[in-house]
Protein backbone atom coordinates (compact mmCIF):
# COMPACT_ATOMS: atom_id res chain seq x y z
CA UNK A 1 0.00 0.00 0.00
CA UNK A 2 1.13 3.56 -1.03
CA UNK A 3 2.55 5.58 1.63
CA UNK A 4 3.52 9.61 1.49
CA UNK A 5 6.84 8.38 2.32
CA UNK A 6 6.47 6.52 -0.99
CA UNK A 7 5.96 9.55 -2.88
CA UNK A 8 8.36 11.74 -1.35
CA UNK A 9 10.80 9.20 -2.42
CA UNK A 10 9.81 9.48 -6.07
CA UNK A 11 9.40 12.78 -6.24
CA UNK A 12 12.60 13.42 -4.08
CA UNK A 13 10.55 15.97 -1.85
CA UNK A 14 10.44 16.23 1.49
CA UNK A 15 7.32 14.57 3.31
CA UNK A 16 6.18 17.42 4.59
CA UNK A 17 5.77 18.94 1.21
CA UNK A 18 3.95 15.61 0.09
CA UNK A 19 1.25 16.10 3.02
CA UNK A 20 0.53 19.69 2.71
CA UNK A 21 -0.15 19.03 -0.94
CA UNK A 22 -2.52 16.30 -0.27
CA UNK A 23 -4.44 17.47 2.30
CA UNK A 24 -8.11 18.34 2.61
CA UNK A 25 -7.32 21.47 3.85
CA UNK A 26 -7.09 24.66 1.40
CA UNK A 27 -5.07 26.79 4.10
CA UNK A 28 -2.17 23.46 3.90
CA UNK A 29 -2.47 23.47 0.15
CA UNK A 30 -1.71 27.04 -0.41
CA UNK A 31 1.33 26.55 1.33
CA UNK A 32 2.97 24.51 -1.95
CA UNK A 33 2.90 25.85 -5.12
CA UNK A 34 0.11 25.10 -8.08
CA UNK A 35 3.15 23.20 -10.17
CA UNK A 36 4.18 20.97 -7.28
CA UNK A 37 0.99 20.52 -6.25
CA UNK A 38 -0.04 19.41 -9.70
CA UNK A 39 2.65 17.04 -9.88
CA UNK A 40 1.87 15.49 -6.35
CA UNK A 41 -1.33 14.84 -7.00
CA UNK A 42 -0.56 13.04 -10.06
CA UNK A 43 1.77 10.93 -8.97
CA UNK A 44 -0.40 9.79 -6.05
CA UNK A 45 -3.00 9.19 -8.25
CA UNK A 46 -0.77 6.97 -10.10
CA UNK A 47 0.77 5.07 -7.51
CA UNK A 48 -2.96 4.13 -6.26
CA UNK A 49 -2.40 6.58 -2.78
CA UNK A 50 -5.35 6.08 -0.73
CA UNK A 51 -5.28 8.95 2.25
CA UNK A 52 -5.41 7.29 5.83
CA UNK A 53 -8.40 9.41 7.15
CA UNK A 54 -8.22 8.33 10.71
CA UNK A 55 -6.15 10.30 12.24
CA UNK A 56 -7.96 13.20 10.34
CA UNK A 57 -11.18 11.83 11.82
CA UNK A 58 -10.04 11.30 15.17
CA UNK A 59 -8.55 15.52 15.07
CA UNK A 60 -11.84 15.98 14.63
CA UNK A 61 -13.93 14.18 16.79
CA UNK A 62 -16.14 12.60 14.11
CA UNK A 63 -16.06 9.30 12.62
CA UNK A 64 -18.10 9.34 9.37
CA UNK A 65 -19.68 6.04 7.86
CA UNK A 66 -21.03 5.16 4.45
CA UNK A 67 -24.71 4.02 5.38
CA UNK A 68 -26.15 2.54 2.51
CA UNK A 69 -30.44 1.84 1.98
CA UNK A 70 -30.66 -0.99 -0.79
CA UNK A 71 -33.52 -2.43 -1.68
CA UNK A 72 -34.20 -6.42 0.30
CA UNK A 73 -34.00 -8.42 -2.77
CA UNK A 74 -31.38 -11.40 -2.81
CA UNK A 75 -30.68 -10.85 -6.53
CA UNK A 76 -27.44 -10.43 -8.92
CA UNK A 77 -28.23 -6.61 -9.42
CA UNK A 78 -28.45 -5.74 -5.14
CA UNK A 79 -25.91 -8.16 -4.96
CA UNK A 80 -23.18 -6.82 -7.45
CA UNK A 81 -24.34 -3.42 -6.04
CA UNK A 82 -23.23 -4.29 -2.33
CA UNK A 83 -19.83 -5.59 -3.67
CA UNK A 84 -18.74 -2.99 -5.44
CA UNK A 85 -20.00 -0.32 -2.36
CA UNK A 86 -17.89 -3.00 -0.03
CA UNK A 87 -14.46 -3.14 -2.44
CA UNK A 88 -14.31 0.60 -2.84
CA UNK A 89 -15.10 1.32 0.73
CA UNK A 90 -12.46 -0.63 2.07
CA UNK A 91 -9.51 0.25 -0.63
CA UNK A 92 -10.76 4.03 0.88
CA UNK A 93 -10.24 2.73 4.19
CA UNK A 94 -14.30 4.10 5.09
CA UNK A 95 -16.51 2.00 7.35
CA UNK A 96 -19.66 1.38 5.61
CA UNK A 97 -23.21 -0.23 7.06
CA UNK A 98 -26.00 -1.58 5.24
CA UNK A 99 -30.10 -0.98 5.66
CA UNK A 100 -32.26 -3.35 3.71
CA UNK A 101 -35.99 -3.08 3.12
CA UNK A 102 -38.60 -3.23 1.15
CA UNK A 103 -41.59 -0.95 2.60
CA UNK A 104 -41.67 2.59 2.33
CA UNK A 105 -42.02 2.03 6.27
CA UNK A 106 -38.40 0.33 6.16
CA UNK A 107 -37.03 3.77 4.20
CA UNK A 108 -39.02 6.07 6.70
CA UNK A 109 -37.40 4.38 9.19
CA UNK A 110 -33.76 5.01 7.62
CA UNK A 111 -34.63 8.57 7.10
CA UNK A 112 -35.40 9.41 10.06
CA UNK A 113 -32.43 7.81 11.71
CA UNK A 114 -30.11 9.99 10.01
CA UNK A 115 -31.08 13.43 11.33
CA UNK A 116 -28.33 12.82 13.91
CA UNK A 117 -26.03 11.53 11.29
CA UNK A 118 -24.89 14.66 9.13
CA UNK A 119 -21.09 13.95 9.23
CA UNK A 120 -21.39 10.43 7.52
CA UNK A 121 -21.87 9.83 3.84
CA UNK A 122 -25.45 8.50 2.52
CA UNK A 123 -25.92 6.05 -0.18
CA UNK A 124 -29.90 5.22 -0.68
CA UNK A 125 -32.37 3.27 -3.20
CA UNK A 126 -35.59 4.57 -2.67
CA UNK A 127 -38.83 3.00 -2.73
CA UNK A 128 -40.57 3.00 -6.09
CA UNK A 129 -43.07 4.88 -4.96
CA UNK A 130 -41.57 7.67 -2.00
CA UNK A 131 -44.17 9.95 -0.10
CA UNK A 132 -43.93 13.50 -0.54
CA UNK A 133 -42.88 13.47 3.37
CA UNK A 134 -40.04 11.07 2.61
CA UNK A 135 -39.09 13.39 -0.53
CA UNK A 136 -38.83 16.52 1.80
CA UNK A 137 -36.55 14.50 4.32
CA UNK A 138 -33.92 13.91 2.08
CA UNK A 139 -34.07 17.39 1.25
CA UNK A 140 -34.15 18.92 4.22
CA UNK A 141 -31.21 16.42 5.13
CA UNK A 142 -28.97 17.43 1.64
CA UNK A 143 -29.65 21.53 2.50
CA UNK A 144 -28.60 21.09 6.24
CA UNK A 145 -25.17 19.66 4.86
CA UNK A 146 -25.57 16.10 4.93
CA UNK A 147 -23.96 14.33 2.27
CA UNK A 148 -26.57 12.53 0.14
CA UNK A 149 -26.35 10.11 -3.29
CA UNK A 150 -29.50 9.16 -4.99
CA UNK A 151 -29.09 5.45 -7.07
CA UNK A 152 -32.00 4.94 -9.59
CA UNK A 153 -34.68 7.20 -8.77
CA UNK A 154 -35.68 6.77 -12.34
CA UNK A 155 -39.04 5.18 -10.46
CA UNK A 156 -39.96 8.50 -8.37
CA UNK A 157 -38.93 11.10 -11.55
CA UNK A 158 -35.35 10.36 -11.77
CA UNK A 159 -32.50 12.74 -12.58
CA UNK A 160 -34.51 15.48 -14.51
CA UNK A 161 -36.73 15.81 -11.53
CA UNK A 162 -36.87 19.12 -10.03
CA UNK A 163 -38.21 17.95 -6.78
CA UNK A 164 -34.68 16.44 -6.24
CA UNK A 165 -34.00 20.11 -5.60
CA UNK A 166 -30.23 19.37 -6.45
CA UNK A 167 -29.39 16.13 -4.74
CA UNK A 168 -26.83 14.32 -6.31
CA UNK A 169 -27.97 11.17 -8.31
CA UNK A 170 -26.02 8.18 -9.76
CA UNK A 171 -28.67 6.03 -12.48
CA UNK A 172 -28.36 3.33 -15.12
CA UNK A 173 -29.02 4.99 -18.61
CA UNK A 174 -31.83 2.63 -19.42
CA UNK A 175 -32.76 4.54 -22.22
CA UNK A 176 -29.39 3.45 -23.71
CA UNK A 177 -30.29 -0.02 -22.84
CA UNK A 178 -33.31 0.25 -24.77
CA UNK A 179 -31.15 1.29 -27.46
CA UNK A 180 -28.62 -1.18 -28.03
CA UNK A 181 -31.48 -3.65 -28.12
CA UNK A 182 -33.17 -2.11 -31.00
CA UNK A 183 -29.43 -1.53 -32.88
CA UNK A 184 -28.96 -5.35 -32.23
CA UNK A 185 -32.15 -6.31 -33.49
CA UNK A 186 -31.91 -4.01 -37.07
CA UNK A 187 -28.37 -4.98 -37.48
CA UNK A 188 -29.95 -8.34 -38.02
CA UNK A 189 -32.59 -7.06 -40.55
CA UNK A 190 -35.70 -7.79 -37.59
CA UNK A 191 -38.24 -5.26 -38.25
CA UNK A 192 -41.30 -7.02 -37.06
CA UNK A 193 -41.09 -6.25 -33.49
CA UNK A 194 -42.57 -6.48 -29.92
CA UNK A 195 -42.86 -5.01 -26.53
CA UNK A 196 -43.58 -6.91 -23.52
CA UNK A 197 -43.58 -5.65 -19.98
CA UNK A 198 -44.44 -2.36 -19.91
CA UNK A 199 -44.08 -0.70 -16.63
CA UNK A 200 -43.75 2.87 -15.33
CA UNK A 201 -40.33 2.20 -14.15
CA UNK A 202 -38.56 0.86 -17.43
CA UNK A 203 -40.40 3.34 -19.53
CA UNK A 204 -37.20 4.62 -20.63
CA UNK A 205 -36.03 1.42 -21.26
CA UNK A 206 -38.91 1.64 -23.70
CA UNK A 207 -38.19 4.77 -25.26
CA UNK A 208 -34.69 4.45 -25.82
CA UNK A 209 -35.94 1.16 -28.19
CA UNK A 210 -38.62 2.62 -29.90
CA UNK A 211 -37.19 6.21 -30.56
CA UNK A 212 -34.23 4.02 -32.16
CA UNK A 213 -36.52 2.20 -34.38
CA UNK A 214 -38.65 5.12 -35.60
CA UNK A 215 -35.86 7.33 -36.45
CA UNK A 216 -35.30 4.06 -39.24
CA UNK A 217 -39.08 4.10 -39.87
CA UNK A 218 -39.85 0.72 -37.73
CA UNK A 219 -42.92 0.19 -35.43
CA UNK A 220 -43.64 -1.40 -32.45
CA UNK A 221 -46.22 -3.86 -31.32
CA UNK A 222 -47.35 -4.51 -27.96
CA UNK A 223 -46.52 -8.47 -27.18
CA UNK A 224 -49.58 -10.62 -27.20
CA UNK A 225 -49.56 -14.44 -27.86
CA UNK A 226 -52.39 -14.21 -29.96
CA UNK A 227 -50.63 -11.47 -32.58
CA UNK A 228 -47.41 -13.44 -32.28
CA UNK A 229 -48.98 -16.84 -33.64
CA UNK A 230 -50.58 -14.91 -36.53
CA UNK A 231 -47.93 -13.38 -37.65
CA UNK A 232 -45.01 -16.12 -36.68
CA UNK A 233 -46.96 -18.22 -39.03
CA UNK A 234 -46.23 -15.91 -42.11
CA UNK A 235 -42.64 -14.32 -40.89
CA UNK A 236 -39.94 -16.30 -38.15
CA UNK A 237 -37.83 -12.90 -38.21
CA UNK A 238 -39.97 -11.66 -35.11
CA UNK A 239 -37.77 -10.05 -32.36
CA UNK A 240 -39.63 -9.52 -29.03
CA UNK A 241 -37.66 -7.08 -26.53
CA UNK A 242 -38.95 -7.82 -22.57
CA UNK A 243 -38.19 -4.97 -19.87
CA UNK A 244 -37.29 -7.37 -17.53
CA UNK A 245 -35.63 -11.16 -17.54
CA UNK A 246 -38.77 -12.09 -15.66
CA UNK A 247 -41.13 -11.42 -17.97
CA UNK A 248 -38.73 -12.23 -21.09
CA UNK A 249 -38.10 -16.04 -19.16
CA UNK A 250 -41.90 -16.36 -19.12
CA UNK A 251 -42.51 -15.41 -22.68
CA UNK A 252 -39.79 -18.58 -23.40
CA UNK A 253 -41.50 -20.63 -21.27
CA UNK A 254 -45.09 -20.11 -22.16
CA UNK A 255 -44.11 -20.33 -26.31
CA UNK A 256 -42.04 -23.44 -25.75
CA UNK A 257 -45.45 -25.06 -24.96
CA UNK A 258 -46.34 -24.72 -28.48
CA UNK A 259 -42.76 -25.95 -29.92
CA UNK A 260 -40.96 -22.40 -30.45
CA UNK A 261 -37.20 -22.20 -29.85
CA UNK A 262 -35.83 -18.64 -29.26
CA UNK A 263 -33.46 -18.09 -31.71
CA UNK A 264 -34.38 -20.30 -33.96
CA UNK A 265 -37.96 -19.27 -34.29
CA UNK A 266 -38.14 -15.67 -32.76
CA UNK A 267 -35.60 -13.69 -31.57
CA UNK A 268 -35.72 -12.85 -27.83
CA UNK A 269 -33.59 -9.85 -25.14
CA UNK A 270 -34.43 -9.91 -21.74
CA UNK A 271 -33.13 -6.81 -19.52
CA UNK A 272 -31.08 -7.04 -16.14
CA UNK A 273 -28.89 -9.85 -16.66
CA UNK A 274 -29.96 -11.92 -13.75
CA UNK A 275 -28.31 -15.09 -13.26
CA UNK A 276 -30.24 -17.86 -14.75
CA UNK A 277 -29.99 -15.44 -18.19
CA UNK A 278 -27.24 -17.58 -19.19
CA UNK A 279 -28.34 -20.89 -18.34
CA UNK A 280 -31.72 -21.28 -19.79
CA UNK A 281 -32.27 -22.87 -22.78
CA UNK A 282 -31.48 -21.29 -24.91
CA UNK A 283 -29.28 -19.28 -23.02
CA UNK A 284 -30.55 -15.57 -23.07
CA UNK A 285 -29.67 -12.29 -24.41
CA UNK A 286 -30.04 -9.63 -22.01
CA UNK A 287 -28.75 -5.71 -21.18
CA UNK A 288 -26.41 -5.86 -18.54
CA UNK A 289 -26.74 -3.21 -15.72
CA UNK A 290 -23.39 -2.69 -14.12
CA UNK A 291 -24.32 -2.34 -10.51
CA UNK A 292 -20.46 -3.38 -9.33
CA UNK A 293 -19.55 -0.45 -11.18
CA UNK A 294 -22.39 1.88 -10.10
CA UNK A 295 -21.87 0.86 -6.12
CA UNK A 296 -17.75 1.65 -6.66
CA UNK A 297 -18.22 4.90 -7.78
CA UNK A 298 -21.20 5.79 -5.61
CA UNK A 299 -18.84 5.28 -2.77
CA UNK A 300 -15.68 7.84 -4.72
CA UNK A 301 -18.63 10.36 -5.27
CA UNK A 302 -20.15 10.04 -1.87
CA UNK A 303 -16.36 10.15 -0.43
CA UNK A 304 -15.48 13.57 -2.53
CA UNK A 305 -19.01 15.46 -0.96
CA UNK A 306 -17.36 14.42 3.04
CA UNK A 307 -14.45 16.11 1.76
CA UNK A 308 -16.12 19.08 0.86
CA UNK A 309 -16.28 18.65 -3.13
CA UNK A 310 -19.14 19.17 -4.99
CA UNK A 311 -20.52 16.66 -7.83
CA UNK A 312 -22.34 16.30 -10.47
CA UNK A 313 -25.53 13.96 -11.72
CA UNK A 314 -24.46 10.84 -13.57
CA UNK A 315 -25.46 8.14 -15.72
CA UNK A 316 -23.80 5.16 -16.39
CA UNK A 317 -23.92 3.17 -19.74
CA UNK A 318 -25.53 -0.44 -19.59
CA UNK A 319 -24.34 -3.23 -21.98
CA UNK A 320 -26.10 -5.54 -24.20
CA UNK A 321 -24.67 -9.47 -23.78
CA UNK A 322 -25.55 -11.43 -26.82
CA UNK A 323 -26.76 -15.01 -26.39
CA UNK A 324 -28.44 -17.61 -28.16
CA UNK A 325 -32.10 -16.45 -28.39
CA UNK A 326 -30.14 -13.93 -30.47
CA UNK A 327 -27.47 -15.02 -32.74
CA UNK A 328 -25.34 -15.11 -30.26
CA UNK A 329 -23.03 -18.06 -28.66
CA UNK A 330 -23.81 -20.21 -25.47
CA UNK A 331 -21.88 -18.86 -22.73
CA UNK A 332 -19.55 -20.81 -20.02
CA UNK A 333 -21.05 -19.50 -17.01
CA UNK A 334 -17.97 -20.01 -15.09
CA UNK A 335 -15.93 -17.75 -17.51
CA UNK A 336 -17.10 -14.18 -18.15
CA UNK A 337 -14.79 -14.05 -21.47
CA UNK A 338 -16.83 -16.22 -23.59
CA UNK A 339 -19.78 -13.43 -23.71
CA UNK A 340 -20.43 -11.47 -26.74
CA UNK A 341 -20.78 -8.08 -25.26
CA UNK A 342 -21.78 -5.26 -27.58
CA UNK A 343 -21.62 -1.60 -25.94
Amino acid sequence: MTKLTDIAKELNLDVSVISRALSQSPENQRRVSQKTRKLIQETAKKMNYVPDRSAVFFRKKKAPTILCYLPGYTNRLVGDLVVGISEEAFRQKFPVNFFFGRENDDFNEFCTALKDVKHSGVITYPPRKMYDAMRAELLSYHRNGGHILILNSFANGGIGDERFAGVPQLEINDSYGGKLVAKHFLEHGIKTLFVSGRHSSFRLRCSGFEETLAAEGVKTMDFSCEEFFALQKKNRKIGIFSTSDEDALNIMLKLGERGLRAGRDYFLVGYDDKFYTSRTEPSMTTVHQPTREEGALAVKKVIRMIDGEQVENELLNPWLIVRESTFGPRPDPADSSTELIIS
